[in-house]
């Protein structure tokens, strides 16, 4: 089916209008709760259990998770959607049970203050860049889902569409801030779980009830549909041996760690009222997550059984194409207003994240001595010009899946060891963290291009090319990941006497 060709496309123009008239309202309204900047960060820390469950579980669930996941189902099963939804639920759990309290209890306003207070500015300055850059190229995945949505539906151009929702997304975040985004994930999340289960209902009798559910799953590779592991005829996505198992613990570190140390977790964390609610709103959210988080895995499975020819471009329109052929009308527009308000979900916080690091962390080192009127005023003006930068990747790499989850790559060899190691060892210090950072990317983009020239020799079903650059990328994740661990102890070992390691301190310079 090609954009524009939906015969009720004005019903969905009317409810995506409805809707986006409806956020536009909310962060007019949010406006008015902005005292501070720990108002416009954090929301003032006052978010209860279900607003923090609310925006936490529409944050992660993206448009990763419902397009780009009922793809890689549809073309390799269970296999294909470790990255997500299972590695982003381990997150979550990791969070809820360990490091969701010690965050909430530093009193933070973003996580690099985390790293500045730990380690010092050097490392400060460092993880914010990677921070930045992960959150614009996070924002560019869901803006180019944006495209495709309003493409398909009501055959808006790809940039129009996306330079549409931008705007949109860009005028109440930057009003409203945390408290915003906030009280628009909450009716998000609603859409979400109401979008998605109205679909699955309308598509199982298609295939004789919920009993064929499991017997009609199929995909492409010919992989078992609910395969985790790697097996024998198939590997892991078609990688044997070495290369097959990095490739599988790759999938699973990127997000499943990779997540832990972002910017849009950490904000929600520590905009929740205590610690307990922190840490209950993300072992709650794990659940939820998962079990919606199933639901297009399930449908990109049924999806192959009803039309196994797609392409592999098609496929990451597997969900609008169920929801024309198979919703009413009326429904089918709710379901539109779903996967939009999927991706706005996600784009916000991603938004905000960047621009509280931006303006918080990263202006003082320019301007020291920086008051909080001109943190709020530059974080405010920060959101167009990386809603801009977004943008413009967007519209270059057009594929949603994957440039949603390489973010959190970038994260996992960067971060996530001298993150973890600043709560649970003493011993780490500044020039480990820093080696671990450095290291850690300068080790992936070695092991990237030694494993694209692999895959190119035929270590993998691909030859060199776009797809073995994603793959290369994965795989290349975990040595990288090792080596970013080594470095840290042995550095911080080494560097003891020249450079004692700081206390975990709070905000107030409070150890704890």
């Amino acid at each position: 089916m090609e954009g524009g060709a939906y015969s009720y496309a004005h019903l969905v123009l009317g409810g995506l209008l409805i809707y986006l008239l409806l956020m536009l309202a909310v962060g007019w309204w949010s406006q008015k709760k902005i005292k501070s900047t720990a108002d416009f960060i954090v929301a003032g820390r006052r978010l209860p259990l279900h607003l923090s469950t609310g925006t936490l579980f529409a944050t992660w669930f993206c448009g990763g998770t419902l397009m780009g996941t009922a793809a890689q189902s549809y073309l390799y099963g269970n296999q294909g959607v470790i990255f997500d939804p299972w590695g982003s639920t381990l997150s979550l759990l990791l969070t809820g049970l360990i490091f969701g309290r010690l965050m909430r209890r530093g009193g933070y306003l973003t996580v690099i203050d985390y790293f500045e207070l730990r380690y010092g500015k050097g490392m400060g300055a460092l993880a914010a860049l990677v921070q930045v850059v992960a959150e614009i190229g996070w924002i560019g995945g869901q803006l180019v889902a944006f495209g495709v949505i309003l493409q398909l539906f009501a055959g808006i151009p790809f940039f129009w569409g996306v330079a549409l929702s931008c705007a949109v997304l860009v005028f109440y975040t930057a009003l409203g801030g945390m408290w915003s985004v906030t009280v628009t994930d909450l009716l998000q999340a609603g859409f979400i779980v109401a979008g998605v289960s109205a679909l699955l209902f309308a598509i199982v009798p298609q295939i004789g009830g919920w009993g064929q559910l499991f017997a009609f799953a199929g995909n492409r590779a010919g992989i078992p549909a609910g395969a985790l592991l790697p097996t024998k005829e198939h590997g892991y996505l078609g990688y044997f041996g070495l290369p097959g198992w990095l490739y599988y613990l790759g999938a699973w570190l990127s997000t499943g760690l990779g997540d832990i140390p972002s910017q849009d977790l950490a904000q929600r964390l520590l905009a929740a009222k205590d610690e307990r609610t922190a840490s209950r709103s993300a072992v709650i959210t794990a659940f939820l997550y998962l079990v919606v988080g199933m639901i297009p895995v399930a449908l990109g499975s049924i999806m192959y059984g009803l039309n196994p020819a797609l392409s592999t471009a098609e496929t990451e329109m597997i969900l609008p194409y169920l929801a024309i052929e198979y919703l009413p009308p009326v429904l089918t527009a709710v379901f539109a207003v779903a996967l939009v308000a999927t991706l706005m979900s996600s784009a916000d916080s991603a938004l905000l994240a960047a621009a509280s690091v931006i303006g918080h962390n990263i202006l003082p080192y320019f301007k020291p001595g920086a008051g909080a009127a001109l943190e709020l005023r530059v974080t405010r003006l920060c959101i167009p010009a990386i809603a801009l930068g977004s943008l413009l990747i967007a519209c270059y790499a057009e594929t949603i899946y994957m440039l949603a989850v390489i973010t959190w790559s970038l994260i996992l060899v960067g971060l996530f060891a001298p993150y973890a190691a600043g709560y649970l060892w003493k011993g780490c210090n500044e020039s480990g963290a820093v080696a671990a950072l450095v290291g850690g990317l300068l080790s992936w983009i070695a092991a990237i291009a030694y494993f694209m020239h692999r895959i190119a020799a035929g270590i993998g079903p691909g030859e060199a090319g776009e797809g073995a650059l994603w793959d290369a990328v994965y795989i290349g994740s975990v040595p990288a990941f090792a080596i970013s661990i080594l470095l840290l102890v042995a550095v911080s070992l080494v560097t003891q006497k020249i450079d004692p390691p700081r206390r975990l301190v709070d905000i107030n310079g409070r150890p704890f």
